[in-house]
Order: structure tokens, then C-alpha cells, then sequence
């Protein structure tokens, strides 16, 4: 009864919304039914005797209906009954928004046409198969199993499907459908050209059908963003289905990032109705710089995947979607990078509306043959027809990090710079990037000059600014070597992907794919975080596992800080694309959580990613409380600010300040515009130490601030009680220098009744430590450790080297790390010491005697870098940190050692490890 009530309601609105206007368009989203075609084996003749059916929602990617579609690969059929009432001189269109892959559509039981391809929309006039009364939609959907064979004879490896095999994939009607009732002669599309001087060229693509060719009136109207009627022009139109208007419009309003000025399109065709909107924007290069309406743009961008928690790919409504893009907005951002996908045409007019730049990428594909050319261009195309009069779409990439294409393969590259060409010349008004490069490829032909660079981040900090250095200098690998490249020197230049994690706070329910690894690699799975936390003791020094996930954000903060700023201190690098905008189910080096919450810090960030920017910098970051701290000032100027006569103010925690005047300084430049000096107040401890920045105008308002952050170590005296013996077997010399520097502090040396200083555990040493002896070991690459049941794992040889899946480095409170524990995550304080090695094989249940270590990601392989051990009646202390060769330069070694010292000889030196 409910059913043919409802049924009876969709029939009465049918009814009434066709007999309002000529033109509607009526949902036929909501309530279908499904079902697998497990064995490929359901026909037209033989669907009745079909069991099983089972109710969607649509739009809805079918893998999220339930646990038993959830990783089907195949076949399946959609079915709906609709009721019209037939209206004479109408024509009846069905239009999917995007179905994911490939369609075949039924009405009333005959073959209306077919679809290839899951991310654009698709139509059909199925007027000549509809009757009065009730109507039968079927539609077949194929998307493709993961093998060479595939299904339908089309494999998986030859589509363009962007990452969902990476998180959760994609299948079915995920985009809205309707039903569109038209007059017989009606607007199909309209593509504007515009320029900044106001000139357009509309051109208009109709639906002219009129049995008795009657010539048919059209009227185009172009109104302003408050409304008012700008341009008309009236046409009689006889047989052609494609027309041409030019125009101009006086002084338009542009589209822009804090105006984004939308134009309307209004056209009355005959009893026909069309609207729509463009803008007026220019995005160009000009000498290597970008510029948006003739003002200098630097990129500010992150990489956005546009996955959703529960919905996946299905943008979850409009209200979330202008939330997020808000959100990007307060963090600063100006741009953000489509991943791989081409989004929902919603996700392009939310950017149009609140003034973000899009840069959309075609979804790759794995294996590379004949069909994919024609599926890629296809898909250009119809991205283009689609998406055509969208202000904020400014940037296009064909293929990201080679995925999908050979590179080493001539004919391969050959088609990429064809394929380059074409985009290049049908995408006007659009920058097109061959291939989003990564080390191991490269560019061929590309307006833009980009590179993806991952480095763990605060221990590989200098690897990460000679990177960023090498490509500000163009070097020759970032194009093709094999003499066939394109490059012309003009290419802006940008680093489009690099970034770190920092884990979410733990969501009250646990989604559905909180236990799914990808490709088997257990260190990206997030189940069981809660258990590994209490494992290994985690809440002794994080209390709980969401301070935790704080701490781990604080140190994503850190690195993106750093990192962004010696983006911006080279001047050759026009942007940056942070990876990534959110977090993406285990993926969690979002700028907000999967759950689109702000991460702790995006108020800070929102500072730093600002068009002008102060970047201190000094030669490092320990300083002795003795020495004078000298911080080189830059600016990166790239507002349309007048900044002469402006001014930099900084203070200091301990209210030392002073000013730096900026006489002059042109746009789209990096300048040093002066240094400080700085000597400290005696401290009795170690001291984080800030020092505040404040860009000021001519006008006494605040522009931009920023902080540089450095850690003072007053000197102290050494106990001389305290005697050590040194023995570093592999090598003297080193060993010569290493007491050299223990002596300059005053540490006294002697055979016995000592603490023995080593980097390897021998036979001599191991019966030393049995029978009472103090040992530290500071382990390197020579480092044996004797019948000890330890192993030494190369933390570059692993997962723990932290490049991809974040590693954080953390510290207990107490003990050794006493007075120089700034945070229990470490940051640039360790830079000189971080190890490159970890101690294995110790079980979670000693973790108590574990006195620092480190994790990845989901806090999988907790590995130790400190631990105290009691072998026989001696104590034992192996540690990684790399402190024989800093020890005495480095204060924050010089400290860790000292207190290694104190402590090993301590009477609170107590450990359940017994050997």
C-alpha cells in the first residue's frame, strides 16, 4: 500500500511540474532497486524470475549498501517503475550524472543506448520508448573486476579510475538522475569565452527539432552579480543547431578569490528555458609567474581527494561541501588540487561561488593500450563540455607521477605530448600539465613545472631544502632525457606535493573502514591503535591516546611550517600543494581530519600561508646561553600590497625587540630585508625560546606575523667525580676526538671504577658489564652487540624511515631527557641527534625500560632508540641517538649524554629487563 502511495505521489508531481513550465527537470533520484549479476547470466527475458532484489538510495556508490557489496566487482542491474502522463509536442530525456562504469539502458524492456566511462554525465531522449501510464527503467552497470580479463571484455587495468583501489572503490549510479521534460526545440549547452576587456564569445549548442521547420525566436541575456541586465541580443534561428554570439560587456566585474563576480546566462528559446553563469577570470604565466586577472598569484594550495567518511565518493550535500571549502579558506588556501578524480559538478560551484582555484586531474589508469588513448580523450572532452564556464577550473593534468604510462617507452611519450597538444588547444583558457612529476619521471611538454618531494620530517629537514634548492635551479631531470622535451625555461614552477601525518582524534563510532589495509601493509591499517597504545605504554606519556593524536598533530604543524617556508624562500617556486586537505580513511596527513574537523593547529597555519610572508631563519637551531644568536630576515612579498616604507617588528620571550624598515620591495619577490642579533639573559635551565615577527604598513596595521622558534642551554659543570673509560673499537681516531670533546666539558678519564662509553658490545666489554661495570652504548653502523638478544634494524631499509607514513620520534619526561623534554614528540631540538637505527626485538611488556622510540602511523612498529637494561650486576644503557659525533657542538646532545651519565650512575638507575 505504501509503495503505489508513493508511487501515486510521484505521478501527481510529474503531472503538476510539466503542466507549470515548458522545461523541467524532475529527480528520479531516491528509491531503486538492485542486483547482482554475480555469473553475467540475467537477461531481458528471464529478469522477472530474479530473486533477491534489494532497495537503494540513490544516488549511492553501490560497494556502501552493505557488507555484501562492499568489495563486488561486476554486474549489476538497477530497476524502477515511474508513471508520466504524455504531453504532445514534448520531448523526454533521462540524464545520469555519473555512473560508474559502463551503462546500458532499458526502457520498457528495449535498448535505449549505452555509456562508457564514471565520472561524467550522460543523457538519452527516450521519448519514442515511453507510454502513458507506467514506465520500466532498467539500467545494466558493468564496472570492471581487478584482473586482466575484466568483465564485458573491459579490464580495470585499462579504465581511468583514479585511487579508489587505494581506499574503497566506486561502482554504479553515484550522481543524481533526472527526468527532463522539454519543448521540442530547446537549449542543450552554452560555452562562454570571456576576457577581461569584457568581450565574449557565447557559443550555443540546440536541440532545433520542429516538424514544420518553423523559424523559432531566441533572446540571450547576460545579467550582472547584482542582477541587472548587462547584454541582449535577439535571434531568429532556422535549422541550426549551433549558434555564435559576441559581445561586450563594459567594465566588467572580475572573478576573484574575495569577489568571485558570477555573470548569468538567461535564454529564452522559442517556449524554452536556459540558465547558467560564467565569469570573468584570467589565469595565466607570464615570465615563469603566475597571475590571475593581471595581479601576481602564488599558489597556496592543497591536494584534495574528495573521498567522504561514510559516502566515499558522493559529495555528502551542498552545506558540507561549502563547509569544507570555507575551511580551506581560514587555513589560508587558495587553490585545491582534484586528485585524481573528477568531482561532482557541485564541488566546481562551490569553488565558483566562495573563490577558490580548482585543479582537477583525469582519474589514471594502470595498464596503458590503444583503448585507453580513446578513453582518456573521450573523457577530456566530455570533462570540458561539462565543466566549460567554471572560473574557478584553471588547471588540468593528464596524468599524475607517470601512473599508467611508460615513460621509458618512446610511442609512450610521444602520445603524451599529442596528447599535451590537444588539451593545450581545445582548453582554452586553461593550464595543462602532462604529467604531475615524482622522482623516477619526468615532464615533456607542460605549462606547468611541478615535482612531488616526501621527506620525514624534522630528521631529514636538510635533505628536504637541498631538494627544494635543486629544483628552484630547473635542473635537467625535471624534463625528459631522451632529447625529445618541450621545455621552453617559462614553466612556472611549483612543489605540488609533500607532507606529513598527524593521526585524528578517535571517532566516537568506528567507520566502516577502520580495518582495511591497503595492499596488505599493516602499518596503514588504524584497528587496534587503542590496544597498541595501552601495549606499549603509551598513556605514561600521553595520558590518553587523543593526546596523543594531538602531540602528532603539533608535529605535523612544525614540519609544514618549516617546509613552507623554504618553499617560500626561494623565489623560482611560484606555490606549493600541501598533501593533502583531509585526511582519507588510514591516509592521515590532512589539514583536517577525515571527518572534516580542523586539525589542532590550522589557526597558526592560516598565519604562515599567507601572500606576504616573514621567514626568519638562523645557521641552526641549539644555541649555549653564551652565544649571539644572529636570525636572517626574509620577505616573500606576493599581495598587491604597497609594502614601502613598511616595517617588521620583532620580540623575544624575554622582551628583547626591535624593528627592521623596509624601504622597498617588488612584488612577486623573496628579499632579505635584514638580520638581528641577539644575545640571551642567563637561564638556569634549558629554555624554548621564541622570538615574534609583525609586518606593519605605512598605516600602523598589521599585515602578516610569524615566529622562529630556537632552544638556549645555559653551560653547567660537570661532576667531576663522575670518570669514564672510552673504547670505540672501530675507530681510534674517532675515539681520540670523541674524549677530546668529553674533556672540553670536564669529564675526567680513567680504566676503573669507571663508566665505559662505547659503540660496539665485545667480549671484553660483556664481562665487564656481567660483573658490575656501567656500559652505554651509542650505536652506529659498526655497533655489534656480543650474545645480547638485540637486533639493529636501518631505519632507511623500512617503513621506519618516515617518509611516506609519518614516524614520531618521542621521549619519557624523567630520567634522561630531564630539563630538555620541550614536547613528548621531538622536534628540531633532535635534528643533529636523530638515530638512524632502532633497537628490535624487545616485547611490549619491557617497554617501561624503553626511555624514547618511535612509531608510524597508527602507532605500528613502536621501535626503541633508548633502553636501560641490567646485564649480570652491571648496568646497561643502548641508545641510537647520534650522539658520538655531536656531543660538545650540539647542546641538545651534549645534554642527552650528560644526562645518560648522571643517570646510568644513579640509584634510580632500575630496570625490569634482567640478562
Amino acid at each position: 500500500m505504501k509503495t503505489k502511495l508513493n508511487l501515486l505521489y510521484f505521478t501527481l508531481i510529474l503531472f503538476l511540474m510539466s503542466s507549470i513550465s515548458n522545461s523541467q527537470s524532475i529527480s528520479l533520484s531516491g528509491r531503486w532497486y538492485i542486483i547482482k549479476d554475480n555469473s553475467n547470466s540475467i537477461t531481458l527475458e528471464n529478469i522477472d524470475n530474479t530473486k533477491d532484489w534489494q532497495e537503494i538510495i540513490v544516488p549511492c556508490s553501490w560497494h556502501r549498501l552493505n557488507n555484501d557489496f562492499l568489495d563486488y566487482q561486476g554486474v549489476v542491474w538497477y530497476k524502477k517503475n515511474i508513471k508520466i502522463i504524455l504531453k504532445k509536442y514534448k520531448r523526454y530525456i533521462i540524464r545520469f550524472d555519473a555512473v560508474d562504469y559502463y551503462s546500458k539502458l532499458f526502457i520498457n524492456r528495449k535498448y535505449v543506448g549505452e555509456n562508457e566511462g564514471g565520472y561524467l554525465p550522460f543523457d538519452f531522449d527516450i521519448t519514442e520508448f515511453l507510454k502513458d501510464g507506467e514506465n520500466e527503467i532498467l539500467l545494466r552497470v558493468t564496472d570492471p573486476s581487478i584482473d586482466s580479463l575484466g568483465t564485458d571484455g573491459i579490464s580495470y587495468y585499462h579504465i581511468p579510475h583514479g585511487k579508489q583501489n587505494w581506499y574503497v572503490q566506486n561502482s554504479g549510479i553515484w550522481q543524481e538522475v533526472y527526468l527532463l521534460i522539454k519543448p521540442l526545440s530547446f537549449v542543450k549547452n552554452v560555452m562562454i569565452d570571456s576576457e577581461l576587456s569584457g568581450n565574449f564569445t557565447a557559443k550555443i549548442f540546440l536541440n532545433h527539432f520542429s516538424k514544420f521547420h518553423k523559424p523559432v525566436d531566441l533572446i540571450f541575456q547576460i545579467y550582472s552579480p547584482d542582477n541587472k541586465k548587462v547584454y541582449e541580443k535577439k535571434l531568429l534561428v532556422k535549422n541550426e543547431n549551433e549558434l555564435i554570439v559576441k559581445g561586450n560587456i563594459i567594465s566588467p566585474l572580475l572573478w576573484e578569490l574575495n569577489n568571485p563576480n558570477l555573470y548569468s546566462i538567461k535564454i529564452k528559446f522559442g517556449v524554452d528555458y536556459y540558465e547558467d553563469y560564467f565569469g570573468f577570470r584570467e589565469f595565466k604565466i607570464v615570465d615563469k609567474k603566475f597571475y590571475l586577472n593581471d595581479k601576481p598569484f602564488y599558489m597556496i594550495a592543497a591536494l584534495d581527494q574528495d573521498f567522504y567518511p561514510e559516502t566515499i565518493y558522493e559529495i555528502p550535500d551542498d552545506e558540507y561541501l561549502k563547509d569544507e571549502m570555507i575551511k580551506a579558506k581560514q587555513m589560508g588556501l587558495n587553490t585545491l588540487r582534484c586528485h585524481i578524480k573528477i568531482p561532482d559538478k557541485r564541488y566546481l560551484k562551490a569553488a565558483d561561488k566562495l573563490g577558490l582555484l580548482i585543479w582537477y586531474e583525469i582519474p589514471n589508469w594502470d595498464l596503458f593500450d590503444e583503448n585507453v588513448k580513446i578513453r582518456v580523450r573521450n573523457t577530456f572532452d566530455r570533462m570540458l563540455e561539462r565543466d566549460w564556464n567554471h572560473p574557478s577550473l584553471v588547471i588540468i593534468s593528464l596524468i599524475n607521477e607517470s601512473w599508467g604510462i611508460d615513460l621509458s617507452k618512446s610511442p609512450h611519450r610521444e602520445w603524451l605530448v599529442n596528447e599535451f597538444n590537444y588539451a593545450k588547444d581545445k582548453a582554452k583558457g586553461r593550464l595543462i600539465v602532462d604529467n604531475s612529476a615524482c622522482w623516477g619521471n619526468f615532464h615533456l611538454k607542460t605549462d606547468i613545472n611541478d615535482y612531488h618531494t616526501y621527506w620525514s620530517m624534522p630528521e631529514r629537514y636538510k635533505e628536504f631544502s637541498n631538494t627544494i634548492k635543486e629544483v628552484s635551479t630547473r635542473p635537467k631531470w625535471l624534463f625528459s632525457s631522451y632529447g625529445d622535451s618541450y621545455e621552453t625555461g617559462n614553466e612556472a614552477l611549483i612543489i605540488s606535493e609533500f607532507g606529513n601525518w598527524g593521526l585524528p582524534i578517535y571517532p566516537k563510532e568506528k567507520p566502516f573502514w577502520f580495518s582495511r589495509k591497503f595492499n596488505d601493509i599493516d602499518v596503514v591499517m588504524p584497528e587496534g591503535v587503542i590496544k597498541r597504545f595501552n601495549e606499549f605504554g603509551y598513556s605514561k606519556i600521553f595520558y590518553s591516546y587523543n593526546n596523543l593524536a594531538k602531540e602528532t598533530q603539533w608535529a605535523q604543524f612544525r614540519a609544514l611550517k618549516y617546509e613552507i617556508e623554504e618553499i617560500r624562500l626561494n623565489n623560482e617556486i611560484q606555490g606549493y600543494v600541501i598533501t593533502e586537505f583531509t585526511d582519507l580513511n588510514w591516509e592521515c596527513n590532512g589539514l583536517l581530519d577525515m571527518w572534516r574537523n580542523f586539525k589542532i593547529y590550522h589557526k597558526e597555519l592560516s598565519k604562515i600561508q599567507n601572500a606576504d610572508l616573514i621567514i626568519p631563519r638562523t645557521e641552526k637551531f641549539n644555541y649555549w646561553e653564551d652565544e649571539t644568536i644572529i636570525i636572517d630576515i626574509f620577505l616573500s612579498h606576493y599581495s598587491n600590497l604597497n609594502l614601502s616604507n613598511s616595517k617588521i617588528i620583532w620580540v623575544t620571550s624575554d622582551n628583547q625587540r626591535g624593528e627592521i624598515i623596509i624601504s622597498n620591495i617588488i612584488p612577486t619577490s623573496v628579499k632579505k630585508v635584514g638580520l638581528i642579533k641577539i644575545t640571551c639573559k642567563e637561564f638556569s635551565e634549558p629554555q624554548k625560546y621564541l622570538i615574534k615577527f609583525y609586518l606593519i604598513n605605512n598605516k600602523e596595521e598589521i599585515i602578516s606575523t610569524n615566529y622562529h622558534e630556537i632552544f638556549i642551554y645555559p653551560r653547567r659543570n660537570i661532576n667531576v667525580s663522575t670518570k669514564l673509560y672510552i673504547e670505540l673499537p672501530s675507530s681510534k681516531e674517532k675515539e681520540v676526538i670523541f674524549k677530546n670533546n668529553l674533556s672540553s666539558q670536564g669529564y675526567l678519564f680513567s680504566d676503573t671504577n669507571s663508566i665505559i662509553i662505547t659503540n660496539t658490545i665485545n667480549d671484553s666489554i660483556y664481562k665487564k658489564l656481567k660483573n658490575g661495570r656501567k656500559v652505554i652504548c651509542l650505536i652506529d653502523s659498526s655497533t655489534n652487540f656480543y650474545n645480547l638478544p638485540f637486533v639493529k634494524i636501518k631505519r632507511d631499509e623500512s617503513w621506519l624511515d618516515g617518509s611516506w607514513v609519518s614516524s614520531f620520534s618521542w621521549v619519557k619526561s624523567d630520567e634522561i631527557f630531564k630539563k630538555i623534554n620541550f614536547t613528548p614528540i621531538q622536534g628540531f631540538e633532535a635534528v643533529n641527534v636523530f638515530p638512524n637505527y632502532i633497537i628490535s626485538s624487545i616485547k611490549s611488556e619491557n617497554f617501561n625500560d624503553v626511555l624514547s622510540g618511535l612509531f608510524i602511523g597508527w602507532i605500528h612498529f613502536s621501535s626503541p632508540v633508548t633502553v636501560k637494561i641490567q646485564v649480570g650486576k652491571g648496568n646497561l644503557i643502548l641508545t641510537s641517538y647520534k650522539l658520538l659525533d655531536n656531543y660538545s657542538i650540539d647542546p641538545y646532545a651534549t645534554y642527552l649524554l650528560d644526562n645518560m651519565i648522571h643517570y646510568i650512575n644513579s640509584e634510580n638507575f632500575l630496570s625490569k629487563i634482567k640478562l
